[in-house]
């Protein structure tokens, strides 16, 4: 039967697409949140202990407690400040941290992405030191490495005419990208001693920049340094400053799981439509096959299996398709862009330069275990339904 034979191509059809958005959307998701993350903790710090207006021997000693800390890899002092960056007339407002020079080329995000020809050899001391920006800011300034920025802070110098901004020019000595745009375009890396006379720190630093070995369990190594550290500082994590974005992104890949296993269910109902118009149109073979001796559960067991072997098929083929296209998707995303001649997936708008995709199998696995339980659920119900022909009303009128 024709129209039975096209529901049946329309039901593999609408399953194949069903699970391929599932896949592909779940994946961006867990791809989007794994990237920025990774970056966000590649930048930033793990655990963070502020030591404003502290002594450098009180941030010296608090440094040792925090390096003797279990589960701590690496401890540093930083300066966090803002201030604006000018060249030839163009400004931007930045974030310039004060980083020891060693610290920096420790934070391989940063220094392995360091543009061909830069390097941080000037990047320390006092004399003629040089600073490392970002390649979204050094473009919006219209600046080069070897060229100059000139910084103004308003943490400035106290005079008899008040508080004045402090001004100072700087050698860019590279160029960096993370491929994040909110650190691609509004970071600055400057020598530590720099940042202390630049915003008036004296010897002192802001944050004490602990990483450790898994940025998950920041919970423990906070209650041990609070432990060692005494109740006088401050101690904080990243969630502090990201987990929202990191909440947000979990929420929202909830919410699209559960929306498009709604897709999915739907879908199958397209192969029960199909069982039934084939038991309408079989009712007579049933019959004859009941009369014959069939039994209902060897009835059921033949429209059970011609209806699950669709979804079946559907399954594997959107499976195939979706983590195939998970896999490619970076050149996927270059050939449509150069295709339809528009960047599809602009990194100033979505902090990331291309669109992340991790396929992760237990997501697989229970996309599998979803679909295949409605499909045998509603085909199962349908089935057991058309086993139940009475032969006499089905040959009645024949």
């Amino acid at each position: 039967h024709g129209g039975v034979a096209l529901i049946s191509i329309i039901s593999v059809t609408a399953i194949l697409l069903a699970v391929f958005v599932l896949i592909v959307t779940m994946s961006v998701m867990n791809g989007f949140r794994e990237t920025l993350l990774s970056r966000i903790l590649g930048v930033n710090g793990h655990v963070f202990v502020d030591v404003r207006n502290l002594p450098r021997p009180e941030i010296d000693r608090l440094m040792r407690l925090a390096a003797a800390t279990p589960d701590v890899v690496h401890v540093t002092p930083i300066i966090n400040a803002q201030a604006l960056a000018t060249a030839d007339g163009v400004a931007a407002g930045v974030v310039v941290r004060g980083i020891p020079r060693a610290d920096l080329q420790a934070l391989t995000l940063v220094s392995r992405n360091i543009r061909p020809g830069g390097t941080l050899a000037g990047f320390q001391g006092v004399e003629s030191p040089s600073i490392v920006v970002g390649d979204r800011l050094a473009s919006q300034l219209g600046v080069a490495q070897g060229m100059a920025v000139s910084l103004l802070s308003p943490q400035g110098a106290q005079t008899p005419f008040g508080l004045t901004p402090r001004r100072k020019s700087f050698l860019i000595g590279g160029v960096f990208s993370v491929g994040m745009a909110e650190f691609d375009s509004g970071l600055i890396y400057m020598p530590l001693e720099q940042a202390q006379i630049l915003f008036n720190r004296g010897e002192g630093a802001d944050e004490l920049e602990v990483r450790i070995a898994n940025p998950d369990r920041t919970v423990p190594v906070m209650m041990d340094l609070r432990s060692r550290l005494g109740p006088d500082v401050t101690i904080y994590d990243w969630r502090t400053n990201s987990q929202g974005l990191a909440d947000a992104l979990v929420v929202e890949r909830n919410v699209m799981r559960l929306i498009l296993m709604f897709v999915v269910a739907l879908a199958a109902l397209n192969i029960v439509t199909g069982l039934i118009m084939l038991v309408k149109n079989k009712s007579r073979d049933i019959a004859i096959l009941r009369t014959m001796g069939a039994t209902k559960g060897s009835i059921m067991r033949v429209f059970f299996l011609a209806s699950a072997s669709l979804g079946v098929l559907g399954l594997s083929l959107g499976l195939v398709l979706g983590v195939s296209f998970c896999i490619f998707i970076e050149p996927i995303q270059n050939f449509l862009s150069t295709v339809l001649g528009f960047d599809i997936f602009p990194g100033t708008v979505y902090s990331l330069e291309t669109l992340p995709a991790r396929v992760e199998p237990a997501e697989v696995a229970l996309v599998a275990f979803f679909t295949v339980a409605i499909n045998f659920t509603s085909t199962l119900l349908t089935a057991w339904w058309a086993s139940r022909f009475d032969p006499v009303e089905a040959l009645r009128y024949e």
